[in-house]
């Protein structure tokens, strides 16, 4: 059994997904399918690849498109919405007019001809390319009833204007018709096409070159994809590595935040192990790689993610289904009122309803109840600095029954700050210039304690993985670990180690002082809390939400930010296959919501059935995540969560309108006032509740009552002008 991935253009609807998986599961050789429409993408279990040129065949046909890569698909979406404006402006256009003339200018009707035809089968030409294609694969979309509704009401103003049937001319409507559902789907495409903007930036992760050896015992700049086992790899100052591996010589800090989150550069040596992703922050090392550059942790990490957003949750397979048997079931009944009427009352009746039905039962109201929301809703967040990436996730933000955060980055600040120090004021002023002079992840948290003095006199030496030296005309000043003050001899007191160790919990990184083999103090560094996770989590307490810490951290600093901020339930020194497992684990009891910030959280970001990345951290996490806080605020979760309620709120009040108005429309479209009318029951019930003479009266209304497809169609773009309004309650502040 192998893996077969590819990208897919032109998906414009869940359905589009659905007919791809069924087709694809048809092919002989392809065991499983799952396609995602919102990702442009499908993975596939087949037995051969060679059956890669089959698949792309059977796609083709269905009239979608094969791409190469993410820009590819990027340019794609790109160019698909600019012509999707375009044709919505020009169906609007056409559609006024059309309109102006219907009403105005009674002998128009060959103009109407042509501007109905131009809106309908040129503005409207992709649903009517869609729907055909799926009938030719046994697939029925929202596209067949979009054709279909159109098509009936221009077929029957065309025997109309050539004298068949003395009726109404409806190009007017029919055009109109295309012009509420490309509305809709230029709501929906541009809202996604917005909050996929982070997806592209993943491309700035991989490592493009590598210096490899060669033969000849020179390192020469190669493609990284190409690093294979056994290939000894250079990494300078800066640098990231591009494969797994170990240490053959050099000594450098590393940082691995990537992997296990941890802020504090680690130290790397001869036979130390390496992953792909790391980051030389100081010295040089020289590897010698034990995997392929693609099949390293990081490519793992990558493919994880590529296979968790194409997982599919429950609510969409259920949609799925809602979806296919609405459209078959109102082309049978359509069916079905066609041939009533054709055997009661002849062909023009019949033709009259059986268009009124599949006119009013086209989905504008339905495909607008959800967009339409979600625009102004992501509008509104975006206001209140949270970006949207993916509008589904909003609706389930509400039904969160875990919220898990990781630690550094996200529930406390990434950044170092002085939690105490036991130097003198003097002292630790001319520590935290020094200190200023360094460009090193823990000497910025004492730089910003005191601008940079460019009247310090004296020689300045870093010195990798230990801190820094520093000859004046007072003396020689040591700044760094324990390992730099024990190479030169200096001795710690044990009032200094009394001090490190009261405070060792709160602030695990110390940087020591000495002058003159004399250690002067010492300055305890920690991660504070943001100010603002004690109020969210006591938040969403208050909403009956549990919520977990999962972090890569070692378990003493876990256990104290658990404990400050009131979560009983934490995991420490885990890996990130770690956390998805766990994820997957709480993912069994109900819905998962992550936040995270670094590529270590990437994977469970993506596999989360919400997630929230923070804009500081990684790009990859940003890429994974649901949701961006743009101003690294966690406020800005709780007014998502808000939102999320008030959207689904809306979202629903939406639907249920949309239901209740194709409850109510779609029997008189298909003649029940005229058959109640003749029913004898309800004549008498009419009789015994409003008088004999009024109830004949209203018989009589009833039985010439035709919901026409004029009607049809003015009662669906009032339908849509409801859900419009409704929506924009979104537009307020929560």
């Amino acid at each position: 059994m192998q893996e077969l991935r590819l990208k897919i253009g032109k998906m414009s609807c869940v359905n589009c997904s659905n007919a791809v998986e069924k087709i694809a599961r048809k092919i002989q050789g392809v065991q499983n399918a799952s396609v995602s429409y919102v990702n442009s993408s499908g993975v596939f279990l087949v037995d051969d690849l060679s059956l890669k040129g089959e698949l792309e065949k059977k796609i083709k046909a269905l009239g979608y498109e094969i791409l190469q890569d993410n820009e590819n698909i990027a340019e794609f979406k790109q160019k698909e919405l600019l012509k999707l404006r375009y044709n919505l402006i020009l169906s609007i256009i056409i559609s006024a007019v059309a309109m102006a003339l219907m009403s105005f200018a009674h002998n128009s009707s060959l103009l109407q001809l042509i501007l109905g035809c131009v809106g309908v089968f040129y503005c409207g030409r992709d649903f009517y390319l869609r729907a055909f294609a799926g009938l030719l694969h046994k697939s029925l979309d929202m596209n067949t009833l979009v054709s279909l509704g159109s098509f009936c009401a221009i077929f029957y103003s065309f025997l109309a204007f050539f004298g068949v049937f003395e009726g109404h001319l409806y190009f007017a409507e029919a055009s109109m018709i295309i012009s509420f559902v490309l509305l809709g789907k230029f709501l929906e495409e541009g809202a996604k096409f917005k909050a996929k903007s982070y997806e592209n930036s993943l491309l700035s992760l991989d490592i493009k070159m590598s210096r490899v050896k060669d033969e000849s015992g020179e390192f020469k700049e190669l493609p990284s994809s190409f690093v294979k086992a056994g290939d000894i790899v250079l990494v300078r100052d800066g640098e990231s590595l591009s494969v797994d591996g170990v240490v053959v010589e050099g000594r450098a800090e590393v940082d691995l935040s990537f992997l296990n989150g941890e802020f504090v550069p680690v130290i790397r040596q001869k036979d130390d192990e390496m992953e792909a992703g790391a980051v030389i922050i100081s010295g040089m090392l020289v590897i010698k790689a034990t995997k392929n550059a693609m099949d390293s942790k990081l490519e793992v990490i990558k493919d994880m993610i590529f296979k968790a957003s194409n997982a599919k949750m429950p609510i969409a397979r259920l949609v799925d289904k809602i979806s296919a048997y609405f459209v078959g079931g109102i082309l049978l009944f359509a069916l079905g009122v066609f041939v009533f009427w054709v055997l009661n009352q002849g062909l023009n009746s019949a033709f009259l309803h059986a268009s009124a039905v599949l006119l009013i039962s086209c989905p504008c109201a339905l495909g607008l109840a959800t967009p339409i929301a979600l625009v102004l809703a992501i509008s509104n967040a975006t206001k209140h600095f949270v970006l949207i990436k993916n509008p589904a996730s909003l609706e389930l933000l509400r039904r969160g029954d875990f919220f898990i955060f990781d630690k550094t980055g996200t529930l406390s600040n990434e950044d170092l700050t002085v939690f105490s120090h036991n130097l003198k004021e003097s002292d630790f002023e001319l520590l935290c210039e020094l200190e200023a002079l360094n460009s090193h992840p823990i000497a910025r948290a004492l730089s910003a304690k005191k601008a940079m003095n460019s009247a310090l006199e004296g020689e300045l030496e870093s010195i990798a993985a230990r801190g820094l030296c520093f000859k004046s005309k007072e003396g020689v000043y040591l700044a760094g670990n324990e390992a730099l003050l024990r190479e030169n001899d200096i001795v710690v007191s044990k009032e200094h180690k009394d001090f490190i160790f009261k405070n060792s919990e709160q602030a695990p990184v110390v940087v020591y002082f000495a002058k003159d083999k004399e250690c002067l103090g010492v300055v305890c560094l920690a991660n504070e809390l943001r100010k603002e996770a004690k109020k969210l989590v006591d938040f969403l307490h208050s909403r009956g939400k549990k919520t977990v810490i999962l972090s890569g951290d070692n378990e003493k600093s876990v256990s104290l930010v658990a404990k400050a901020l009131n979560i009983a339930e934490f995991k420490a020194n885990l890996s990130p296959q770690d956390k998805l497992n766990l994820l997957k684990e709480y993912q069994k009891k109900g819905v998962c919501v992550f936040v995270g910030d670094g590529i270590n959280d990437a994977a469970a970001l993506s596999l989360a059935n919400v997630s929230f990345a923070m804009n500081a951290g990684s790009t990859l996490a940003k890429g994974a995540g649901d949701f961006v806080l743009m101003k690294d605020d966690l406020n800005a979760i709780s007014y998502a969560f808000k939102l999320s309620q008030k959207s689904f709120a809306i979202i629903k009040q939406n639907l249920l309108w949309a239901f209740f108005y194709n409850l109510c429309c779609i029997p008189v479209a298909a003649g029940l006032p005229s058959l109640l009318a003749s029913w004898d029951a309800f004549t008498s019930l009419l009789s015994s509740l409003v008088g004999t003479q009024s109830a004949s009266a209203w018989a009589l209304a009833l039985s010439n009552f035709v919901l026409t497809p004029h009607l049809a169609a003015l009662a669906m773009c009032f339908s849509s002008i409801a859900v419009v309004l409704n929506s924009l309650r979104l537009r307020r502040k929560l």
